[in-house]
């Protein structure tokens, strides 16, 4: 018997998690039908096979019920993520720009899960470090899809069509790596590997759970100390904050996304109008910082770019001037933005 199996608990009810697929396990024998003898028999035509068009799948909303223990929401959730990610990788694969964006949306929401139960499940080591190892692989083309196919488009007065191809070749690069990493055998083994730890339970100690183990207790009850911890970092980071500060408008970025996966993750237990406006508020916050750190992204890639061609190098610096002015314009005004966040609350 395995030395987690006395800690086994019934799995419970994931919503979001993909189903195999059995049509091809099934064998349908239609009868034999005769051709009637004073019927013409039909002429055979070509049959040309369509491709159903590429579609990103975005997150299942999570769904929890009010009976359920924190370590119950933990693993239900945990799967939903997985889902989101697994079920992007067929458009990946197809070097799909929206599915890797998807794939990581998933994979972030994954990370910002773990890092909320680092104190109550921590992952083993190894796990953690290829589930960075993943993110770390899928970062970069998304980085030059987005210079390619929208910064640079925002740049008026320039035919920078060299300066796009140049980008574009740097994210079909990055994309066709991507296609060696999802085939490699460590991201095989890291979703088996998650998948197990999550149903085993294995962050549970030898000996079981305290009896006064937060994962033991109503999630509806439990949650709320984790969400105010968010809650609390994001508003802490906001304060310190000067608008001109990159670096320290990344991490509130990053707060703020934290956030928001903690509310939607368990929005089903919390007061629905409460959570629609603080949602509201960190949608419009990430819109507005997302905007800059797209701008500072791309500065650090069109720096890569200025040995290039000429007409590249010199298509790269007149826009590095654009995108240098157009955030300090943007940053202006932040400042309301990050007030009406840092005040709100869905825990009081």
């Amino acid at each position: 018997m395995s030395k987690h199996s006395k800690n086994k608990q019934a799995t419970p009810e994931i919503e979001a998690v993909a189903t195999p697929d059995l049509t091809g396990a099934i064998t349908i024998t239609e009868p034999a039908v005769e051709p009637q003898l004073d019927q013409p028999l039909p002429k055979d035509e070509p049959i040309e096979a369509k491709e159903a068009p590429l579609a990103a799948v975005k997150a299942e909303p999570v769904r929890l019920r009010g009976r359920m223990t924190l370590e119950d929401a933990f693993q239900a959730i945990a799967f939903n993520c997985i889902a989101q990610i697994e079920a992007n990788v067929p458009g990946v694969l197809k070097q799909h720009v929206e599915s890797l964006h998807q794939m990581r949306v998933g994979l972030r929401r994954l990370r910002a899960l773990l890092a909320m139960f680092e104190e109550l499940a921590p992952p083993p080591v190894p796990l953690h470090a290829s589930i960075e190892w993943l993110s770390g692989e899928l970062g970069p083309a998304r980085d030059w899809d987005v210079l390619a196919d929208s910064t640079i488009k925002r740049v008026p007065g320039i035919d920078a069509q060299a300066l796009r191809q140049a980008a574009h070749d740097r994210a079909t690069g990055h994309h066709a790596q991507i296609l060696h990493v999802l085939r490699d055998a460590r991201y095989a083994e890291l979703m088996t590997q998650l998948k197990d730890w999550l149903l085993e339970r294995r962050w549970r100690p030898e000996d079981g759970l305290p009896t006064d183990s937060p994962l033991l207790e109503r999630a509806a009850r439990s949650a709320l100390p984790l969400l105010r911890t968010a809650e609390k970092r994001l508003a802490k980071r906001i304060d310190g904050l000067d608008d001109h500060d990159a670096p320290g408008r990344h991490r509130v970025r990053i707060a703020a996304k934290k956030a928001r996966y903690a509310a939607e993750f368990f929005r089903d237990l919390l007061p629905a109008q409460r959570v629609k406006r603080y949602l509201g508020h960190l949608e419009k916050l990430q819109d507005r910082l997302g905007d800059l750190n797209d701008l500072a992204v791309a500065d650090h890639l069109l720096e890569e770019l200025k040995g290039g061609s000429s007409q590249v190098a010199k298509q790269a610096a007149y826009v590095r001037g654009y995108i240098a002015a157009s955030g300090e314009a943007d940053a202006q005004g932040l400042s309301k933005v990050l007030a009406a966040v840092a005040k709100r609350r869905i825990t009081r």
